[in-house]
């Protein structure tokens, strides 16, 4: 509800009544900025692990497409035959317990126990070695303890200055509007885009989403001139079911119930409405959303009285759905990445910065 509530907070037009509560969250926001500071000031020792650590993170809250760009950088790494670890906080699960395991072990879990983003990564890249511990620093010695890696990828790990970092890509989501780009809760970011001077790699995600993609570089250029800059569009690959998997013009005909709780829900709308004849709802729930027996029979509800062809989500809403039975074909979209210039010239840079490129010669 929290998050409903902030959402259409955020999202107000110019003059609107959301523009009173929009004064509180400024006021939050300074105090979030303050907070921000002293925890980057008072970061204890960052601890270095003896293998190379590549972060993966963004400057703003959810949505930029991190976790795609994490699975598809451990699967082309895992295809040079280097031993990958990925290291996570498991945000949003129930369980505060450490957890040390392949992807293979890790799907045999409970997702309360691994989280949604661990256990969707996990079906991506089964052959990864994943830690789980609400402080990454603490999961990352312990996977180094436990398994024997060539190198360590932290999922969102841009602001867990305890943890040594030696390469450090961000994700920039080309599709926010140019006025949520304000300090949290007020807007999106989590830290100025002067934060960015920190990043050896920018990744502009949703780049076809960009009203200037040039200007946009431009001006992300003019943050950090030092930083290799990539442009990734996520490209709908197949939508996969229980016992089958389908090319995506399945939906050409189909009319659609689209479901979701992750950080930019109106950009796989947006996506979802290009590929079929109808969205019949888009159902907008909270990042990470917690599903249980109601929610589900309500989802289930809806999609009955529109009586919806299909019913659609993403793979981390769906590790949490279990066995239950809308009475209907329901399928989650997965998604390629297109980057620019290329996964080769990305890999090639990460080599090289890392000089990993003995270990697979």
């Amino acid at each position: 509800m929290y998050e409903r509530i902030w959402k259409k907070i955020i999202r107000r037009e110019a003059f609107s009544l959301w523009a009173i509560p929009a004064l509180i969250l400024w006021l939050v926001s300074l105090v979030y900025r303050l907070g921000f500071y002293i925890k980057k000031r008072t970061a204890r020792t960052e601890v270095k692990l003896p293998v190379p650590v590549i972060s993966i993170g963004n400057i703003a809250i959810g949505g930029t497409g991190k976790t795609t760009i994490v699975w598809s950088l451990a699967e082309v790494l895992l295809a040079e035959r280097l031993r990958v670890g990925i290291v996570s906080s498991g945000y949003g699960r129930p369980s505060k317990k450490a957890v040390v395991d392949d992807g293979y072990r890790i799907k045999s879990r409970d997702v309360s126990e691994t989280g949604d983003e661990v256990m969707f990564l996990a079906e991506k890249v089964p052959e990864a070695i994943f830690s789980i511990h609400p402080v990454k620093a603490t999961a990352a010695l312990n996977l180094v303890r436990e398994h024997e890696v060539d190198l360590v990828i932290v999922d969102d790990g841009f602001q867990h200055f305890a943890l040594h970092r030696d390469v450090d890509i961000v994700t920039y989501d080309a599709g926010v509007k140019k006025r949520l780009l304000k300090p949290f809760p007020l807007g999106v970011l989590r830290e100025p885009l002067r934060a960015l001077r920190r990043a050896d790699i920018v990744i502009i995600t949703r780049s076809n989403f960009a009203v200037d993609i040039n200007a946009l570089r431009q001006r992300l250029g003019r943050v950090n001139p030092r930083a290799d800059v990539f442009h990734a569009q996520f490209v709908p690959d197949e939508l996969v079911g229980k016992d089958r998997r389908l090319q995506v013009k399945y939906l050409e005909d189909k009319s659609v119930f689209l479901f979701a709780g992750i950080g930019n829900f109106r950009a796989l709308e947006r996506q979802v409405s290009a590929m079929a004849v109808d969205v019949d709802t888009a159902l907008e729930l909270s990042d990470h959303q917690v599903y249980d027996r109601e929610l589900l029979e309500h989802i289930k509800n809806m999609a009955d009285e529109q009586e919806s062809d299909v019913i659609l989500t993403t793979g981390k809403d769906w590790v949490k759905l279990g066995d239950f039975d809308f009475g209907r074909e329901i399928y989650y979209l997965t998604q390629t990445i297109d980057l620019d210039p290329g996964e080769e010239k990305l890999v090639s840079n990460l080599m090289t910065k890392l000089k990993l490129g003995s270990k697979v010669l």
